[in-house]
């Protein structure tokens, strides 16, 4: 090979080298242009990502800051090492960040909800840092401010771990629930005063709840609640969960009509109904109250029987006394009528109208009428404490009502008021005129009544002994005689005989039982 053959080699090769190295210079280029459009790109990026995440931190602070929830944070080793607004707020102070002696909580002091003292150190923020629990929820602690006042708090902690696991610190989100507790608290006194009164009051007291019916069916309401006077005033217990058809089924309709009308218009009623299947009568309040979004109706009531019976008793008191009244004082005009003219002289008359008016005294006292312990009006006088009672004043002034000078014999009879008045008339009169002219008038004389029962009538014997002799029956028939006779025949619708023997006057007295009564 020639040396010009051996040089043209050598440039081509070297042409071939230099070309090569531009092509190479020329990649190496593009590569570095490549990677300096990626790394910009990646700034860019990154610049991008670093101002959303300012701004997200930016906006979690303004959350942090401003959220109504107290929320803080802890190192593993127990310190603060952020809290928000609210927290301070709860707490009562600002607890210093970082500070060893400010570890687990920023509270003044702690307590259990029992009172007891709770260190910091065993609060749950660090039982969770230590891994003693997992986590804290809904934990109940009592945190005392510098001010030494008190709050509740609801705590819910969670640690924080690493990519491997490890506790690195803890979050605490609690809120303020006194007031909640306060307010329960509240509720639950009421309940229970609620509760004492629903059980104790002697008024009956239930709740209601409508059921619902198809077109055509009769209304009805479930019991959901009775207190013991329910049975007390109803005589029916064991309705709570049952129907007021199940347990009233011959009740009318104006019961089911009157809560429609308190469920529908909200406007309470107060009513009088007959409870026909128990023979009662209740006084009743309806109103209508809402129990958790429900409408209900509530009852309450009092067994007002007894009540109306006293009052019916009462109007037939005021009735019969109405009647007697009247009786009295046609009886009483009568007397002083017929009396003013057989007296002589004004103190004639006055003693006489004061005797029988003293006799009509005495039987108004006997007949008064008294309540037995049913209730019922009974009459307590019989005729022999009617004759003992107007001979009193004429045979035994001490009151003793044991006179030798009267003899008194006969059961015991009940009489009616009408009756008893004629009879004190009819006995006073007969008295009067023995104490005047008969045997009471002389010193040993007697009188002898007694009484029985024959065939259905009562027959009364008054029997004078050791009087004045009799020589016959008057001339002319006195005032009293007249008084006797009118007070038998037409108050007792009876017979009335006087029988003028020598050793004294026998009078007698018959009557119907039946005329006894009234």
């Amino acid at each position: 090979m020639t040396k010009t053959t051996q040089l043209h080699k050598n440039t081509v090769a070297m042409n071939e080298a230099l070309i090569l190295s531009s092509l190479r210079q020329q990649e190496l280029v593009d590569v570095a242009d490549a990677l300096n459009v990626k790394l910009r790109r990646e700034i860019t990026e990154r610049k991008l990502v670093e101002a959303t995440l300012h701004e997200s931190e930016g906006r979690y602070r303004a959350l942090f800051e401003m959220g109504p929830v107290a929320t803080y944070s802890c190192h593993a080793s127990g310190e603060i090492r952020d809290f928000n607004r609210r927290s301070a707020e709860l707490w009562g102070r600002k607890p210093a960040t970082g500070d060893d002696n400010e570890r687990f909580c920023g509270s003044f002091k702690m307590y259990r909800p029992d009172g007891s003292y709770m260190p910091h150190a065993q609060s749950p923020m660090a039982d969770v840092l230590s891994g003693k629990i997992a986590k804290a929820r809904d934990v109940e602690v009592h945190f005392e401010r510098p001010d030494g006042t008190r709050i509740i708090a609801v705590l819910n902690i969670r640690p924080l771990k690493d990519q491997r696991g490890e506790i690195t610190g803890a979050i605490n989100s609690f809120f303020d629930d006194t007031e909640r507790q306060a307010a329960q608290e509240t509720i639950r006194a009421s309940e229970a005063k609620f509760r004492m009164l629903f059980e104790f009051i002697d008024e009956g007291f239930c709740t209601l709840e409508k059921l619902e019916a198809r077109a055509g069916e009769r209304s009805d309401f479930r019991y959901l609640s009775a207190n013991a006077g329910f049975k007390k005033q109803t005589g029916v217990g064991g309705v709570v969960g049952k129907t007021i058809r199940e347990m009233f089924p011959e009740e009318p309709e104006e019961w089911f009509d009157i809560y429609d009308a308190v469920m529908a218009t909200g406007e309470p009623i107060r009513f009088e109904r007959e409870l026909a299947s128990q023979g009662r009568t209740l006084e009743l309040f309806a109103f209508r109250f809402e129990d958790r979004a429900v409408l209900k109706v509530g009852v309450i009531f009092l067994d007002v029987s007894q009540r109306k019976l006293h009052e019916e008793q009462q109007a037939l008191l005021l009735k019969e006394m109405d009647h007697r009244v009247k009786n009295l004082f046609a009886i009483v005009g009568g007397m002083v009528t017929l009396s003013a003219r057989s007296a002589n002289t004004p103190k004639e008359l006055a003693e006489t109208v004061q005797g029988r008016l003293g006799a009509l005294a005495s039987a108004h006292q006997l007949i008064r009428p008294r309540r037995s312990a049913a209730g019922a009006t009974e009459r307590e006088t019989t005729l022999g404490e009617l004759v003992r009672k107007v001979l009193t004043p004429y045979a035994d002034p001490a009151g003793t009502g044991d006179s030798k000078r009267t003899e008194i014999e006969g059961p015991e009879i009940p009489i009616g008021a009408e009756a008893a008045t004629n009879f004190a008339l009819v006995v006073h009169e007969l008295a009067t005129n023995a104490a005047k002219y008969g045997a009471l008038s002389v010193p040993g004389g007697r009188v002898h009544i007694s009484w029985a029962l024959v065939k259905g009538r009562l027959v009364l014997s008054w029997e004078e002994k050791d009087g004045p002799v009799i020589t016959g029956p008057p001339e002319r028939e006195g005032f009293g005689s007249l008084l006797a006779r009118r007070s038998v025949s037409g108050g007792l619708r009876g017979d009335l005989n006087f029988h003028w023997k020598p050793s004294g006057l026998i009078v007698l007295v018959s009557t119907e039982m039946e005329h006894l009564a009234h």
